[in-house]
Order: structure tokens, then sequence, then C-alpha cells
């Protein structure tokens, strides 16, 4: 009888233990990983950049070109999706508002920020899997009148080189693919990494462009379409470098020796190179800050 009343005991006393080591762990996983780490390490940095951002739209000026097509897709009800390079979605955010749009974020760690800033810009937001189940959703949001909007080189690369998957999905949604690139007279080139990141400065001209729509055919090779929409972009970057050129002043653009080089603004001045090998640091980052242009020594 005494060792039957222990056994209960020990079963009661048991029992409990694990429920309370049950009930601390999922209160731990919860409350600290979920929402105090989530809200310290993703949502207050991410509300940082948001009022950042806000300021700069608030006091860029914002040209868009091409608005002409903007007006009939919005009139044919036509189904887009937005293509544009990875490294300009932080001037997306800045310089273009769309209703009903979706992004399409990668699921990695550092895309937990981006999905928190497209979702403060009012965009709806289909992180990436392994499964096909974000294809589905974004497929989904666009068949229901959504603007997708897709980085064609994302979200590792290779740097401004279109990825079949757009093209993919523009045929399963029967959606026009609509190229769209975007420049700043005035901001910060991230050069350390893979995509060329352009954070633009308060008070910058930005130019948004949007290209000719482009059609996907049920059975138009990707490869094929890919390189077309890759094309179109290349296109528009080296216009709107021609623009940035414009603003600087032919006078100007002819002291520093700023020449328009494929898509990118290159300086090859002997003189200009003598004073980048004098004081490197200095000057780079001067120019890249005023026109966000790449140095390049003339050999």
């Amino acid at each position: 009888m005494k060792i039957t009343t222990e056994q209960i005991i020990y079963q009661v006393v048991g029992r409990k233990f694990i429920v309370k080591m049950l009930i601390q762990k999922l209160l731990y996983r919860f409350l600290l990983q979920k929402v105090l780490f989530y809200t310290v390490v993703v949502r207050t940095p991410s509300w940082f950049v948001q009022g950042i951002l806000l300021l700069i739209s608030a006091s860029s000026t914002i040209t868009i070109v091409g608005e002409e097509t903007l007006r009939k897709i919005k009139e044919e009800n036509q189904k887009v999706i937005f293509a544009f390079w990875h490294g300009d979605y932080t001037l997306l955010l800045t310089s273009l508002r769309t209703k009903k749009a979706v992004a399409l974020v990668d699921s990695c760690f550092r895309g937990n920020y981006v999905a928190q800033l497209f979702a403060a810009f009012n965009y709806r937001v289909v992180r990436t899997s392994r499964s096909a189940r974000s294809i589905v959703e974004l497929l989904k949001a666009i068949k229901h009148g959504y603007s997708g909007f897709i980085a064609v080189d994302g979200p590792h690369g290779p740097p401004r080189k279109t990825r079949p998957g757009t093209i993919y999905i523009a045929q399963k949604a029967e959606a026009l693919i609509v190229p769209l690139t975007i420049t700043a007279h005035r901001g910060l080139i991230l050069g350390k990494r893979w995509d060329q990141h352009i954070i633009p400065l308060p008070f910058s001209k930005i130019t948004v462009s949007i290209g000719t729509p482009i059609e996907i055919g049920p059975d138009d090779s990707l490869e094929t379409k890919a390189l077309q929409v890759t094309r179109s972009l290349q296109s528009m970057d080296r216009d709107e470098k021609r623009t940035i050129l414009a603003q600087i002043g032919p006078n100007i653009a002819q002291s520093l020796g700023i020449l328009l080089v494929g898509d990118k603004l290159v300086i090859l001045s002997k003189n200009t190179v003598k004073l980048v090998q004098f004081c490197p640091f200095v000057l780079t980052k001067i120019i890249r800050v005023l026109f966000g242009l790449v140095i390049v020594e003339k050999k």
C-alpha cells in the first residue's frame, strides 16, 4: 500500500513537473524568440529605416516617365508584374506608390527587414519557400488584381541578369512584364554588396521609368524572354544615366571626364585618376554621394 501511494505521488509530481517544463518552454519560445526577439531585432530597426525612407520620399522630387503606360494598365485592368533590379528596391519604396501591390521577398533572415519595409509601405508580401506554396500565393494575388513586383536578379544574383523564374510566374499568371528602373541623382552606393544597392539621400531628384510592357506567351522560351527583359532594363538604365549626365551639366562632366560606358557612368580622365590616387577614399565617397558614379582608372 505504501509503495503504491509513493508511485502515485511520483506520477503526479512528475506530471506536474513535465507540464511546468512544457509551459515554460512554450512561453520562452513564444515570448522571447517570437515576440521580443522579432520586435527588438527586426521591427525596431525597420521602423527606424521606415522613418528615414519617408523623410527621403517627402523631401525628394519624384518624376515618373511613362505614366501613360500606368494609366493604360489601370484602364484596361491588365495583370502585370513590374520587373526591377534588386539593388533598386529602396529607391522603389521611396518613389512609387501603387494600390494593391504584392512583392516577392526572400525568406532569409535579412528578408525579414525587407518584408517589414514593404509591408509598411502597403505592399502585400509573399515570402519565398522551397515548395510551390509561395508561387501559388503570388499567382493568386496577381489574378485577383494585385500588381506584382519582383527583383528579377534576386535574391542572390548574378547581378542585372533576369532569372527565368519571373518569366515562369508571368506565364502562369497570364500577366505582362513591365520593366521598371529608378535612379537618384544623389545617393549612397553600397559597393560591397553584390547588387550595388543604392540608398537615395534626402532632397534627391528621383526618376522612375516605366518601360514598354513585354507579353509572355504560353509557348515562349523562358530564357529568351528573360534575355529580352534584361536588355530592356539595361537600355533604360543607359537612358537614365544620360539624364544624370544632363543634370550634372556638360561643362562639369567634361572637366571631370565623366563618360557613359555601357550602363555605368565612369570617370576616366587622367587628372581625375591622379586625384583619386592622391585621396582615393575622400574623393570616391564625395563623387558617389553626389552623382552615384563608379570610379574606374584609365590604364
